[in-house]
């Protein structure tokens, strides 16, 4: 081997070691969109080298790839791809045409052909991951022609290629031009597409993520509920000795007031069941053999272990054979309180989960899924396509899927490619609740901007080709000029020539200076744009503060009058078109200015805050309006309310004010505050209003007063 040959090598080897290092870690852009740049190695190879140098640069450039990758078809796909690019350079074409050409022509058709034959990538993945391929080798290629034009050493490296018949100026300016903008829109449209799928996945998981909080708070208050429903039942029922028609009758209306259980019944200390609800269900079996339930774990954990149990889900038997989970708790005699002498049981309306799921549907594409403690399904959304009782099974994504959230395959448990996004919640009784958002929407709307970037590219190019022509055509035009003067076929005499023949530094000048002046005026462009959008984002910055001052109370944090009386219009108008009620609450708290006059200002203003922050945590829903009416007084607005619970929810609320202990660490005192509640139910139609309500609730809150403080008084408004 000659001495020529042996720089050759050298070079070619210390390119590849290059391209080795930077494939290690190729840049990840989404999910398995990875970025990669060290094939610029086997781009300048075949460059200045040719084909076979560059196929050697390759085979050590990509070996890091396939550590990253652990695929051999990066041997392959991108050897020929060396190979095609050192031909097409002997040839005197120019990479970037001859990439594209290679990549439309032969590399992405290849690269599907491997994907959909040897992967498991699922068939909608495979033309997205083989577009993308593409255009990621018309970035390192674009790079690669542009580090060459930009290194001085290269023009000078004594044993490069040459070309076989000079280029033309006008050819020289037009690939520039198109390298160039080729470069700068990918990178631009990469950088921007991966900033938006970013902020487009974090505002999805946070959407989901909110989802699971509000579907497992609904859950759990679900179940909270019907566990002290049972809870108290049992405690009612323990307190005398009835007969078994009067807890017949007592067990009908318990059930009455919770239509959240399908069933309830009443077992004696033999687990024989001595009542039921509806009572029909026990006239369906012969009294001579009465069900036993001594091997159900609600009986065993309520009548042996003596609590209150909430069960995982099992199938029913006697009263049907559906899908269940119960609620227990021991039954004891009034004599006797440590010895049970049956127990009291619900069974829950699984369907009701399906009423929490369509609580927070903004969504479409979410789903929500619950599993008990035995990682069986309690309830599915119908599109899962998950059937009740069924063990929840599921496999994690291929770890070529990164992404910094939690994704999940349920449906398709052999995939590489996730199926859903999801978050979930795990539930005092150990429950787990999961929002399922599905990936492929997401993953969708990648390829479609990667579709539009591909697009962009190709009409930027040719747009850019057909301009750079032009230019550079009008700026040759001095030098067609010189050469018709020096021309002996030419009789032109008067031309007036802007350079010499030997010299197009002028022209280039030119050119240089038209392209500072308009980088710098994109600089001042984006210089003022950036002002302009600083300026914008302080005055909606400012017009949000004076808009939060305007409608809030300052010490509280709670909306104050002039908000609800603004407000109320919109939601009296949704209740009245709906045909909703609408529950008006007015509090007032009860001596609060002895608490001013005994403990001071500043304990005052720590009892309204302690208020305040009582009231959000009850009235948390969306719809639920919280106000600081004035002073004490505080007003409660619950459109969409449940008819039936929200007088028994408001006293809740006044029992637990009444339980708060506020200290003021100043002066070390501790108090407590109590309220008088006046408050109405009505339909929609009552009145447009607000005052109108108020006047009701206010005579309410009059009667709770006089009656005695901390008191509440509800009554229903008649049209």
């Amino acid at each position: 081997m000659n001495r020529i040959d042996k720089h050759k090598l050298l070079f070619a080897t210390i390119l590849g070691l290059i391209g080795f290092t930077v494939n290690l870690y190729p840049i990840h852009l989404f999910a398995n969109v990875q970025l990669i740049l060290g094939n610029v190695a086997y781009v300048i190879s075949a460059i200045l080298l040719g084909p076979w140098y560059a196929l050697y640069t390759a085979m050590i450039a990509l070996s890091g790839l396939m550590i990253a990758w652990d695929s051999l078809h990066v041997y392959f796909l991108f050897g020929i791809e060396a190979i095609f690019l050192g031909l097409a350079r002997r040839r005197d074409i120019y990479a970037l045409y001859a990439n594209f050409g290679f990549w439309l022509i032969l590399g992405m058709p290849l690269f599907y052909l491997y994907l959909s034959q040897f992967t498991e990538l699922p068939n909608g993945h495979v033309a997205f991951i083989s577009l993308k391929q593409g255009i990621n080798g018309l970035v390192y290629t674009s790079i690669g022609s542009l580090l060459i034009i930009l290194t001085p050493s290269f023009w000078h490296f004594k044993d490069k290629i040459k070309d076989i018949q000079r280029r033309t100026f006008n050819a020289q300016l037009t690939y520039t031009f198109s390298l160039i903008i080729t470069v700068t829109l990918l990178i631009a449209a990469l950088m921007f597409n991966n900033q938006f799928i970013e902020r487009h996945q974090s505002l999805l998981y946070s959407n989901i993520k909110n989802s699971a909080d509000n579907l497992a708070a609904s859950t759990q208050s679900y179940l909270d509920v019907h566990s002290q429903a049972i809870t108290n039942a049992a405690q009612w029922l323990s307190l005398n000795d009835h007969g078994a028609n009067e807890e017949q009758i007592l067990l009908s209306q318990l059930h009455a007031n919770y239509p959240g259980f399908i069933t309830m019944l009443l077992a004696d200390e033999q687990a024989n069941i001595i009542g039921a609800s509806p009572a029909s269900l026990l006239r369906q079996h012969s009294t001579h053999t009465p069900l036993n339930i001594a091997e159900r774990d609600y009986f065993i954990e309520a009548f042996i272990n003596q609590r209150t149990f909430t069960s995982p889900l099992f199938v029913g038997k006697g009263f049907g054979n559906d899908p269940i989970v119960a609620i227990s708790a021991p039954l004891y005699h009034p004599s006797n309180v440590h010895e049970p002498i049956g127990i009291v049981e619900g069974s829950l309306d699984l369907n009701q989960f399906k009423l929490i799921d369509e609580i927070d549907k903004h969504n479409e594409h979410q789903t929500m899924l619950l599993i008990d403690e035995n990682m069986r399904i309690i309830y599915a959304s119908e599109s899962l396509g998950l059937a009740t009782l069924s063990e929840f099974n599921y496999s994690r994504p291929s770890d070529k899927y990164i992404s910094p959230y939690p994704m999940i395959n349920i449906s398709q448990n052999n995939e590489m490619a996730p199926e859903y996004v999801y978050a979930s919640v795990t539930l005092t009784n150990g429950w787990k609740l999961f929002i399922l958002n599905p990936f492929r929407p997401l993953a969708k709307l990648v390829e479609n901007m990667y579709l539009a970037t591909f697009a962009i590219l190709i009409l930027s190019l040719v747009i850019a080709i057909y301009l750079s022509r032009v230019v550079s055509s009008r700026l040759t035009l001095p030098l067609e000029n010189i050469a018709n003067k020096f021309s002996t076929q030419s009789n032109k005499t008067d031309i007036d020539y802007a350079v010499d023949n030997e010299s197009p530094k002028e022209i280039f000048s030119l050119f240089q200076r038209l392209q500072q002046s308009k980088s710098q005026l994109i600089g001042y462009q984006l210089e003022l744009e950036e002002k302009v959008a600083m300026r914008t984002v302080e005055l909606e910055h400012a017009n949000s503060q004076l808009k939060a001052l305007a409608e809030k109370d300052s010490l509280t944090g709670l909306y104050n009058r002039r908000y609800a009386e603004n407000k109320f219009a919109e939601v009296q108008e949704l209740c009245q078109r709906s045909d909703e009620v609408i529950a008006i609450a007015l509090l007032d708290l009860d001596k609060f200015k002895f608490i001013n006059d005994t403990y001071g200002h500043h304990s005052g203003d720590l009892t309204l805050k302690a208020v305040a922050e009582q009231l959000l945590y009850d009235f948390k829903r969306n719809s639920d309006i919280v106000v600081r009416y004035g002073g004490e007084e505080f007003l409660l607005i619950m459109p969409l309310c449940n008819a039936l619970k929200i007088e028994e929810h408001l006293d809740n609320f006044r029992q637990r004010l009444a339980k708060i202990v506020i200290e003021n660490k100043e002066d070390n005192h501790q108090f407590n505050v109590t309220t008088s509640i006046g408050a109405v139910l009505g339909n929609g139609t009552y009145s447009t209003s607000l005052e109108d309500w108020v006047k009701q609730a206010d005579i309410n809150l009059y009667q709770a007063k006089h009656s005695g403080r901390n008191k509440l008084v509800f009554t229903t408004l008649s049209e």
